[in-house]
């Protein structure tokens, strides 16, 4: 009889472990299972530009400053910083650290990092971002016309990095936080190259390091022993687990699979906020879901084109009712919260749905299109539930109210962001989340020589009001004003809506914070 009641005691802890999953496993240390909304796309900081990947690097990586768990600036890898008079040298007096591997961090790998970044060889889809940083030299090695060992960024000392501008930017410490601008350990990368940040090369300078990598799988991180804060981090273990369907990563959240989630499934907030209210969060995020339009390619290189869909496509109909999770409609391309935005609603705003799709209408006639010969194009965007249902949407809605002809074509993310490179779409789905709490950090991205300017949008006007934007005593309020209105006219994107960022996180763990860019990092959580 003792037998039988220890067989079925054993088998009862068996199918109670499989029941629950992972996250209720016995383990060691306390390990943390979260979603991550795809594949990131490296986890190379001069290479990453998305936010799985970015929520992954600052996990792995410290900067030379990092934003807590209250949204302030604090010191990461420099302990301290000074500005010139002028503006124009900054200093970071670095602490003492290590690499993963035991090696010291040094300035001259901060140098040697963002020199990689603007060398046009890297593939560094962020270099604009250094350039806009107004780091010495940095477009003209971007262009090709100077020698990356030529850019404003210097080490006279191990411990001391030296920034040299080309005109003061006041809120460059803010900028800091961009994984581009973490430093690389010179001697992995010079070994392996593009493949230094496998699991058996990489070293790491932040809170956790790589353990495992199972592409589409799940990437698990394990504490950094070489961190100094490595006794104080709560998590001594994480995974992330690439989920692009919101349903998949919910009901393995049921399940307690996953601790934290990305996102929740469409038609599930209303129920949510009833059924599980302290476990929904909802961030408000400094960020804009768009369509961009290819304007390189016929006939999305004609503005009335362009703008005839933008004004054809009805927000409020996607956030209401296709969405219904406290999106806000989207007539401006920069969140109206964001700081140093003016209140400014635009034309198509106040204008009444039908003299919107009266104008519209009128646009796509003096295009040169009709019933009788409709505009056909395709649609990309990349897997998800909710932005398949927006797609439908959207071509419902320009074929009801204009006669367009839409394909939708669905690929996964990675694919996407390679079609929109090659310039080989149409319309593609896009969106982007501001790397500062500044309309700077959006729209820059729009610039000629952008390399994140999706679309390829040049405008003379956009380039000049950019270039005003930084300088001393500009108007910085109205010169936001009039890039939405160049914007609108010319209509390279179509803003959707307003990020917000529902998410479920489980009870068990603490310290979960709201942040605008929606990167909670693990070193702030613990987990009961």
């Amino acid at each position: 009889m003792r037998l039988i009641l220890s067989l079925l005691i054993s088998l009862s802890v068996l199918v109670t472990g499989s029941a629950f999953g992972a996250s209720q496993s016995k383990d060691p240390l306390p390990h943390l299972n979260r979603a991550n909304a795809a594949e990131p796309e490296s986890l190379d900081p001069q290479l990453i530009h998305t936010l799985p990947g970015m929520l992954i690097a600052g996990d792995l990586f410290d900067g030379l400053v990092h934003r807590d768990n209250k949204g302030d600036i604090v010191p990461a890898q420099a302990k301290s910083w000074a500005q010139s008079a002028d503006g124009l040298t900054w200093t970071f007096h670095l602490r003492q650290s290590q690499w993963s591997d035991g090696r010291p961090v040094v300035a001259a790998d901060f140098v040697r990092a963002w020199r990689r970044a603007v060398t046009p060889g890297t593939g560094a889809a962020y270099a604009w971002y250094i350039e806009m940083m107004a780091i010495k030299n940095a477009h003209a090695i971007i262009q090709g016309d100077m020698k990356p060992d030529t850019l404003g960024v210097s080490a006279p000392d191990q411990h001391t990095l030296t920034v040299q501008l080309e005109k003061p930017v006041p809120w460059l410490v803010q900028m800091l936080v961009t994984p581009v601008l973490y430093p690389q350990p010179e001697s992995v990368v010079e070994k392996y190259g593009h493949n230094w940040t496998s699991p058996q090369h990489i070293v790491t300078n932040g809170p956790y390091q790589l353990k495992d990598w199972i592409v589409n799988e799940k990437i698990d991180l394990v504490a950094n022993p070489k961190y100094p804060e490595y006794d104080s981090l709560s998590v001594k273990s994480v995974s992330y687990y690439p989920l692009p369907s919101a349903t998949s990563a919910f009901n393995r959240y049921r399940a307690g699979d996953l601790d934290m989630t990305r996102n929740i499934p469409d038609g599930y907030y209303k129920k949510l906020t009833s059924s599980r209210p302290d476990e929904l969060h909802v961030t408000h995020m400094l960020g804009t879901e768009y369509y961009a339009f290819n304007t390189r390619r016929a006939p999305f290189n004609n503005p009335r084109v362009r703008r005839a869909l933008s004004l054809a496509l009805d927000r409020d109909l996607i956030t209401e009712k296709v969405l219904g999770e406290g999106q806000v409609s989207a007539y401006n391309f920069v969140p109206p919260y964001m700081n140093g935005m003016p209140a400014y609603t635009p034309e198509a705003q106040v204008k009444a749905r039908n003299a919107r799709l009266a104008e519209a209408r009128a646009l796509y006639r003096e295009a040169g299109f009709s019933k009788a010969h409709p505009l056909k194009l395709t649609l990309l965007y990349n897997t998800s539930e909710s932005r398949q249902k927006i797609a439908i949407a959207a071509a419902h809605m320009w074929k009801a109210n204009l006669g367009v002809e839409v394909t939708l074509e669905n690929m996964e993310w990675k694919s996407v962001i390679s079609r929109i490179r090659q310039q080989d779409f149409d319309v593609a789905r896009a969106s982007w989340v501001a790397d500062f709490n500044d309309p700077a950090s959006m729209y820059t991205i729009f610039g000629s020589t952008n390399s994140s300017n999706k679309p390829k949008y040049q405008s003379p006007i956009y380039d000049a009001l950019l270039k005003k934007m930084n300088t001393p005593n500009a108007d910085r309020q109205q010169l936001f004003i009039e890039m939405e209105k160049v914007l609108a006219k010319d209509s390279p994107i179509v803003p959707l809506y307003y990020y917000v960022s529902p998410s479920l996180v489980s009870p068990k763990v603490k310290g979960w914070y709201d942040n605008p860019r929606d990167l909670t990092m693990t070193r702030y959580l613990s987990v009961e």
